[in-house]
């Protein structure tokens, strides 16, 4: 089976109408994004307050993202044999009470790094539950018709609420007390608890898997291993999750460096360097509005090599031609190059994916995304301290390139999409 994607979805309309219990999934999505807005500010100006040593806060990062390396695929495993909106609830309360027991324990000084640490590394854990289910969710309730369109509202959702309102909202609370952010962040899991609760699909949508069939006789490491499998098997699959991976490595080492491009580079103030962040923000908002209305015209494959091309040009230039308007210009464009392939990435995978096996493969993608991060930061600090700051765009933005020279045949052919939608 070839690579591409169908001219027109098989089921109609990307641009086709959500449901409503998709949008009540929104509000919710809405909620738990701001508080972890909140949460990734919070707690390493949390770490600084105690123990301002670059070891420490380099701990209380470590844990904070390791469990999408430890956690996530068991995870996965398990909540396609559950419910996923008891998942969803249920991991949302359990982030909540987390974030208000840190809290209390910051507002009375009983807080350390090893405290710092374990919280920190339950409530990721539990987000890998989260967003696993939410996948799995997504899926069920939207037709293939309108995934696009669900995708670009999630950006949408995730640009506003976890790159924007949460940080911004975390660096006023923190100003008045470290603990009430991680307050307000445990508000927003509960509130987010109670909208998952509101969500009313089809019992069809729900249904678990039958007893008897194979799956219902696997283990959660066989249900690991027949996930693993099918995205290695599927051609499709795996030529996405290689180049994720590769993404992920490129965009590792820019983010290693960015504050130094920005503040020394560029020459932006501690208070103006965001900016770029603000540009980037608005340009994935721009493609989360336009990626629907282009796959009605436009295969999605070929629309996502492009991405793929000007993401490596655009890092490319910002190597090349360092300066302080050209760069919010260029951050912009990356904004909409990214934000495209993040929307149709998503709604590629999806596709392709069995209904029973979503939770699965959405964390095996996330666990080989935050493997490449660390080796893409080694890379971008190699580079910088041996040849210099710019040098490491330039070098994000070959690996870029080669890349779509690659396994741009594979977005250019035209596929019969497997449409995972929900059943009735």
């Amino acid at each position: 089976m070839s690579a591409g994607e169908p001219a027109v979805p098989q089921d109609g309309s990307a641009t086709g109408s959500l449901p409503r219990p998709f949008r009540r999934l929104v509000w919710a999505w809405s909620s738990s994004l701001t508080g972890d807005g909140l949460r990734v500010v919070a707690v390493p100006l949390a770490a600084v307050a105690i123990d301002p040593s670059p070891g420490a806060v380099a701990l209380v990062a470590a844990a904070s993202s390791l469990p999408w390396l430890l956690v996530a695929v068991p995870a996965g495993a398990l909540v396609d044999r559950w419910n996923p909106i008891r998942v969803m609830a249920a991991a949302h309360v359990v982030r909540a009470a987390l974030a208000v027991v840190l809290a209390v324990l910051l507002f009375l000084d009983h807080a350390s790094i090893p405290a710092l640490c374990v919280f920190a590394f339950a409530m990721t854990a539990a987000e890998t539950f989260t967003d696993g289910a939410a996948q799995s969710l997504m899926v069920r309730l939207v037709p293939g018709r309108a995934l696009e369109r669900a995708n670009s509202r999630f950006v949408t959702t995730e640009t506003l609420a976890l790159d924007l309102a949460g940080p911004v909202l975390a660096g006023v609370l923190v100003a008045v007390a470290p603990g009430l952010a991680l307050a307000v962040c445990g508000g927003c899991f509960l509130l987010a608890a109670v909208f998952v609760g509101l969500v009313r699909p089809g019992t069809e949508a729900m249904a678990p898997v039958a007893p008897g069939t194979p799956q219902a006789g696997l283990s959660t490491w066989g249900r690991i291993r027949q996930g693993m499998s099918v995205l290695w098997r599927d051609r499709v699959l795996r030529v996405l999750v290689v180049t994720v991976a590769v993404l992920a490595l490129a965009n590792g080492t820019t983010d290693a460096v960015l504050v130094l491009y920005g503040t020394q580079t560029l020459g932006f103030s501690e208070l103006f360097y965001p900016s770029l962040l603000v540009a980037y923000s608005i340009g994935t908002l721009t493609a989360a509005q336009l990626v629907p209305r282009v796959v009605e015209r436009y295969r999605g494959g070929p629309v996502m090599l492009l991405a793929l091309i000007a993401m490596g040009v655009v890092f490319v230039l910002l190597g090349l031609f360092p300066g302080m308007a050209q760069a919010l210009l260029l951050y912009a464009a990356l904004g909409v190059a990214q934000g495209s392939w993040n929307v149709l990435s998503a709604t590629r995978r999806q596709r392709r994916t069995p209904l029973d096996l979503i939770a699965r493969v959405s964390s095996a993608f996330r666990v080989l995304a935050w493997g490449a991060l660390p080796a893409g930061a080694a890379l971008g600090g190699f580079v910088a301290h041996e040849v210099s700051v710019p040098a490491v765009f330039v070098v994000a933005g070959v690996i870029v390139l080669l890349l779509g020279a690659v396994v741009g045949r594979s977005f250019l052919e035209v596929e019969r999409a497997r449409l995972s939608t929900p059943p009735g």
